[in-house]
């Protein structure tokens, strides 16, 4: 059965599909953000350290089912039983297989480096293997259908239990990152349970054609899974190694709010951007509907990472404590690096979608190894040193990305990255013009500190959407219509963004 449609009937997709996920996503980061506060407060910054060792676990047991055997059956334009059979066998033995060789690495590799307690930690995470390598299924099915409802259903109750039992853990048994662990396992049994019952798959049995069918895909999709995975937490495990748990906990919370926390927010596009782009009839529309997603994605995140750089100062020992202080700095520097990687993450939706894993995979062992040099050779110089390679290494890698999608066509890379980022760019500027000034002025009056954060995010937002909205017209339209379609449907919100979507602009994205 062929699954192509239209680009009218993606674009509805992919409408309908925004609203669910971004409400989704608002919705968990307000509770994951509001957690994370309580948690900075119960838990000190080693064992968060001793906690994003660990993460590499999951982060494995959740990407090579999902990006592997699970991509290649979003990926392929028509599926049948016997591929949700083999792809279900072929997932529970890559589970199993590194279920045992993540016990084995444990004791021989993280215990003697790390120690006792974080060696603990892996083999609390080690069930998520079996888990993801089930739930890969059902949500690629999902995926598939373009049934964002539902797997936005799957997203909030797993970060809800996920949040729940990590609080009650940590506070009401003093459980430290034991707790953070113990709530990622029990979030997601809760989500395997969740998605059976919303999609059941068929019993595993093995088919060879189907197998070799899905391997075409699945096979390099899920090495360069790996490499993505390594690439994403290897940098931790370094400076956990060469620096400490302390020091490594403070790079974590400044990677996950320069980097992290954005991609959470690049998710909504990217969730959808895969299934959606897969299912266009040829390159022209894939690349169409490509264009508009990075250019209201960049429209989106750049001006809050340029407001976390210009507010860090003020607003992260305000909400984590004064202990997180040296997380400053780390966090103003990797803004750069969040920025790089939302385009990059966009870039490998369409490299997915094409069915070009081998390219995908030479792309994330590359940057892998370069990234794990680069910040080996630059802890020597502590935590200011290792988020400079962080950012150069991301920026190089950008500029490789579009050479990669756009090789064999006569499009220039800089040309087209600037079609993508320009109307961000530029009304960024405006942004960091107006809110700079208001910053030290505040500053130096020795303003409060909600004063000072919304004072100096007003003067942001109103210079960043005067420019986009003068200059930037596409761009606007665009950012509007997400209004539009995200927001409640009462009628004053509905005339606000037609409004809005009416507006003049003389450019275009």
């Amino acid at each position: 059965m062929s699954d192509v449609r239209t680009n009218e009937e993606l674009a509805e997709a992919t409408a309908s599909g925004i609203r669910w996920i971004t409400l989704a996503r608002v919705g968990i980061e307000i509770l994951l953000l509001g957690s994370m506060v309580l948690l900075a407060r119960l838990i000190p910054p080693a064992d968060f350290g001793m906690f994003a060792v660990a993460l590499i676990v999951q982060e494995l047991s959740r990407n090579i089912p999902s990006e592997g055997i699970g991509g290649a059956i979003v990926q392929r334009k028509t599926i049948g039983r016997e591929h949700l059979q083999a792809g279900l066998a072929m997932s529970l033995l890559s589970g199993l297989v590194l279920t045992i060789l993540s016990l084995i690495l444990t004791v021989v590799l993280v215990e003697p480096i790390y120690g006792e307690d974080t060696a603990r930690l892996i083999l609390l995470t080690t069930p998520c293997f079996l888990i993801g390598a089930i739930l890969a299924l059902p949500m690629s099915v999902l995926r598939r259908r373009l049934d964002f409802r539902r797997l936005s259903m799957l997203d909030i109750t797993q970060s809800v239990v996920r949040t729940v039992v990590t609080v009650v853990l940590a506070a009401a048994f003093g459980l430290d990152a034991s707790a953070l662990v113990l709530g990622v396992v029990v979030g997601a049994a809760l989500a395997l349970a969740m998605a059976l019952v919303f999609c059941p798959v068929p019993l595993p049995r093995w088919n060879t054609r189907a197998a070799r069918e899905l391997l075409a895909y699945g096979g390099p999709a899920a090495l360069a899974a790996v490499a993505w995975t390594g690439f994403r937490n290897g940098d931790y495990a370094v400076i956990g190694a060469r620096l400490g748990s302390a020091q490594a906990g403070f790079y974590w919370r400044g990677f996950q709010l320069a980097v992290e926390y954005q991609r959470k927010v690049s998710t909504v596009m990217t969730q959808i951007a895969f299934p959606v782009l897969s299912r266009t009839a040829g390159s022209e529309e894939l690349y169409a509907l490509r264009r508009r997603m990075v250019q209201l994605l960049t429209v989106m995140l750049f001006p809050l990472l340029v407001g976390l750089v210009i507010l860090a100062p003020t607003l992260v020992p305000w909400i984590f404590g004064p202990t997180w202080e040296p997380a400053v700095l780390p966090t103003q520097i990797l803004a750069g690096a969040g920025a790089a990687t939302v385009v990059i993450d966009a870039v490998g939706s369409v490299l997915m979608a094409q069915g070009r894993t081998r390219a995908l995979l030479g792309y994330g062992v590359a940057h892998f190894v370069v990234y794990i040099s680069a910040v080996v050779f630059a802890s020597s110089y502590g935590l200011k040193g290792v988020s400079i390679a962080a950012v150069a290494v991301h920026g190089v890698f950008l500029v490789i990305a579009y050479l990669v999608l756009l090789r064999g066509s006569s499009e220039r890379a800089f040309r087209f990255m600037w079609e993508d980022m320009g109307a961000a760019t530029v009304s960024c500027a405006a942004l960091a013009g107006a809110a700079l000034p208001a910053d030290l002025a505040l500053s130096s009056a020795g303003a409060p500190t909600v004063v000072h954060l919304a004072l100096v995010g007003v003067a942001g937002a109103c210079a960043y959407f005067a420019v986009l909205r003068l200059l930037f017209g596409g761009a606007w339209r665009d950012l509007a219509a997400l209004v539009r379609r995200v927001l409640p449907a009462g009628r004053p919100v509905r005339a606000f963004a037609r409004r809005l979507t009416l507006a003049p602009g003389r450019g275009s994205s």
